[in-house]
């Protein structure tokens, strides 16, 4: 047995040590250490990311061919791997570390600016401002009713019906409102991967840049409200992808973990609790900013306060380090496994028996799990995943913070409720992988 408690305090503190840590750094040396080292200037032609974007979507209808035709087993179908172990899991946790790759990888500016000119095409309608990023937020929710309570979402078939169906979506989008205002402000992964993207040490564009993770988000705009809520989300979906797992939830919608019914017994409860988990941490983290912006707006004159909406649409960025953390926590034995079924069925795309990677004779293996000292390490491995993806935030939260209030007391006051938060949160991230799993 793991020593999970000592795990969860160990990670609980390590968050406390941070938060006093930076309480007791001036915000002018916290905001200097978040400059990034430029190094040189990056000119990338938009033929190159066009070329690149074609090559995306050919492979993209490729392997579709393979999910619609190929054989009806996720664990061999190289579809169903792709998206789910290299794509969803593997590409996300790489923009944390990489940048932003996506920008040249996305199966759709190609295409469209072959037809119609990435820039010079208008559009067809105009988007309202008002719309903000609300459709993102729609369309990613319903993207993770789709992972979560869907009966079969690794189904090769299924899957290649929602993946084109969402291309054919995201590109008629595209052709009526424009390429860049659907992608940037509707097209939900083009915006998640940007987010997460700027918590990368690393930036290609417009010069290649190195610093501290988080630094990015320094130079953004502010957010607006729609997208300070699909930060949130992002976090959201994430912890119940990990609570619907979990004997305590199974236990709260009747469910026996030792005689589960299958995912669709329990559909609309997995989407109810989806949609009533993002509800409460949106406005969990709302009254959490309300009570510090007003706490410290109390010690300003008029003139300095923050508005409340002000400060929920800066600290909502501050989130997303937490979401990339719980992500790879989350999917890593996920990764270890199904990758290994991803070589091998990149070797055999067809399954009849080609050995392209030469893997014919390597068998999956799922060792490190068969052990107490190798799964003491995996989780060790998730749970500092967790905790420094918590310190990152931290750091991040008072940056802006300090950004804001431009007093040291009113950013510690304001600091205050959002550090309960996030010591609160990393105590249930830790016990979400710790808890038993009943599917």
């Amino acid at each position: 047995m793991l020593p999970t408690n000592l795990y969860i305090l160990a990670g609980c503190a390590a968050v406390v040590a941070s938060i006093l840590g930076v309480a007791l750094l001036s915000e002018a040396r916290l905001l200097a250490a978040f400059k990034p080292l430029s190094l040189l200037s990056v000119k990338l032609p938009g033929s190159v990311t066009h070329v690149i974007s074609i090559v995306s979507m050919t492979f993209l209808f490729a392997i579709s061919a393979i999910g619609a035709f190929g054989t009806h087993d996720p664990l061999n179908n190289l579809f169903s791997l792709t998206i789910w172990a290299i794509w969803w899991v593997g590409l996300v946790v790489a923009h944390g570390v990489l940048g932003n790759l996506w920008h040249a990888l996305n199966p759709w500016t190609g295409l469209y600016h072959i037809l119609l000119g990435y820039q010079s095409a208008p559009p067809v309608l105009r988007l309202p401002r008002a719309c903000g990023y609300w459709i993102a937020v729609l369309v990613f929710l319903a993207f993770g009713a789709f992972e979560i309570a869907d009966p079969a979402p690794d189904d090769p078939v299924r899957l290649t019906k929602f993946v084109l169906g969402y291309w054919l979506f995201t590109f008629f989008g595209m052709m009526l409102f424009g390429a860049r205002i659907w992608l940037s402000r509707c097209e939900p992964f083009t915006i998640l991967f940007r987010l997460i993207a700027a918590i990368s040490p690393v930036r290609w564009l417009p010069r290649l840049s190195i610093g501290l993770p988080g630094w990015s988000i320094f130079s953004l705009s502010k957010p607006p409200v729609s997208l300070a809520v699909f930060c949130l989300i992002l976090l959201g979906v994430g912890s119940f992808d990990g609570l619907k797992e979990s004997f305590w939830w199974l236990a709260k919608i009747g469910v026996n973990p030792l005689m589960f019914p299958g995912k669709s017994a329990i559909f609309w409860p997995s989407v109810i609790g989806l949609l009533a988990l993002n509800a409460a941490l949106v406005c969990v983290f709302a009254a959490v900013v309300y009570i510090g912006s007003r706490a410290a707006n109390a010690r300003l004159v008029p003139k300095d306060r923050v508005p409340f909406v002000t400060a929920f649409c800066w600290l909502s960025l501050s989130i997303i380090p937490i979401a990339l953390g719980y992500h790879f926590a989350h999917f890593f034995i996920y990764f270890l496994v199904n990758g290994q079924y991803a070589l091998l069925a990149l070797s055999d795309p067809l399954t009849h028996g080609a050995n392209y990677l030469g893997l014919a004779k390597t068998q999956v293996t799922t060792g490190f799990l068969k052990t107490k000292d190798s799964v003491q390490v995996v989780f060790f491995i998730q749970a500092a995943a967790v905790v420094v993806s918590h310190v990152v935030s931290v750091l991040i939260a008072h940056g802006l913070t300090a950004r804001l209030y431009q007093s040291k007391r009113a950013t510690l006051i304001s600091q205050i409720p959002l550090a309960i938060f996030m010591i609160l949160y990393t105590f249930f991230g830790l016990w979400l992988l710790a808890t038993p799993r009943g599917m």
